[in-house]
């Protein structure tokens, strides 16, 4: 690749980060999520060196996930979160991956296209104890239970729910819904119905709510080092990617002079202009334009004008700058640091999507 621009996974943070997320569960077990292409890492070699952690288990969003990681070698058992059709029972089979039910009709149709399989399929059950978006709601488990009891297809392994608000630790919403969730496994085994494997807590559960550790956790975000709130203590993780480029052209221009399309910008004073071959394609954000400052020669150089496809421009007047210079857009360097949460508050997002957005155009290089 002759272009700059790339993230830089430090697959030793994660394993750092794994085991001290692994030691705050105690004796709960740990399903690491990988979705979304481990929120941006590359879920493959993420997979791989936490397998060689010893990592027993994992969770993606949807079957192709999975199919992926089974694809590059990845030998434990992985459940699939989110999306779970019927039309998928053989990618399940074939590739031993774990699907979720979460409402009434969608479970009937799993059990039907499992019927006069040599083995029940395995499932996990997912409840809507106050997220408002997907699982069964408490008032139709009885019906869920019943089928479940009854089923000679279905085999339930695990049971859980997805915390709206965890990482607001002030706010009873999220013991409002443990407590919930507490009624619902207490009416799954008074009807005769094993739960399986619970789990609830996500990052923010496991960092700042004890009472949401069950059976097992399911950290995201704080795997990768970056805490879903600025509230909450890092307490030793490790920010695991960087994202850099280079200069490819530098130059001096006069004041008054309009820079990138709209001329949105226009230079107050003689200026130095770095272009850096980095675009919103790539996760730079259009938002972030005028917004965020990259690192240049170990200095903060703001960006100016208006992000574009394939190009960004940086105002390099106070640090200098020629073609090749390195340039960090996440990360740290001379001791500065530009984090996650720095972008998403520019971009008025979050870092879950900073991360992601940073897509397949930006090659991973491990470390």
């Amino acid at each position: 690749m002759s272009r700059p621009t790339q993230a830089v996974v430090d697959l030793g943070a994660i394993a750092r980060n794994y085991r001290l997320l692994r030691g705050r569960a105690g004796a709960t077990a740990v399903f690491p999520v990988l979705k979304a292409d481990a929120y941006g890492h590359g879920a493959s070699a993420v997979a791989r060196r936490l397998e060689d952690e010893g990592a027993d288990r994992f969770a993606v969003a949807i079957a192709e996930e999975g199919v992926a990681l089974r694809r590059t070698g990845v030998r434990a058992p992985i459940l699939i979160l989110g999306f779970s059709d019927p039309a998928d029972l053989p990618l399940w089979k074939s590739y031993g991956l774990t699907p979720s039910i979460y409402d009434v009709p969608q479970t009937r149709a799993i059990e039907a296209a499992a019927a006069g399989s040599s083995e029940p399929l395995g499932v996990h059950l997912k409840l809507d104890t106050g997220m408002g978006r997907l699982g069964v709601l408490p008032s139709d488990l009885p019906e869920v239970i019943e089928l479940l009891r009854r089923s000679r297809w279905l085999k339930l392994q695990g049971t859980f729910t997805q915390l709206a608000r965890a990482q607001e630790p002030e706010c009873s919403t999220t013991e409002g819904q443990i407590e919930t969730m507490r009624r619902c496994l207490a009416a799954m085994s008074g009807a005769g119905l094993d739960p399986g494997l619970v789990h609830v807590a996500n990052s923010a559960g496991l960092l700042v709510h004890p009472s949401s550790l069950f059976h097992a956790v399911r950290p995201g975000l704080a795997l990768y080092g970056v805490l879903p709130s600025e509230s909450i203590d890092p307490d030793g993780l490790e920010p695991a990617m960087s994202v850099e480029t280079a200069v490819m052209s530098a130059r001096r221009v006069a004041t008054g002079t309009p820079l990138g399309y709209g001329g949105t910008f226009v230079t107050a004073r003689p200026s130095t202009i770095a272009v850096l071959p980095v675009g919103y394609h790539d996760g730079f954000r259009r938002s972030f334009s005028g917004r965020v400052s990259v690192l240049l020669r170990g200095k903060e150089a703001p960006v100016v004008g208006a992000i574009s496809m394939d190009l960004a421009l940086v105002d390099a007047t106070e640090c200098g700058a020629k073609a090749g210079d390195r340039v960090v857009l996440l990360g740290s360097d001379a001791g500065r640091r530009v984090t996650a949460w720095d972008l998403a508050r520019a971009g008025q997002t979050i870092p879950y999507e900073v991360l992601c957005g940073f897509g397949a155009r930006v090659p991973r290089v491990y470390v």
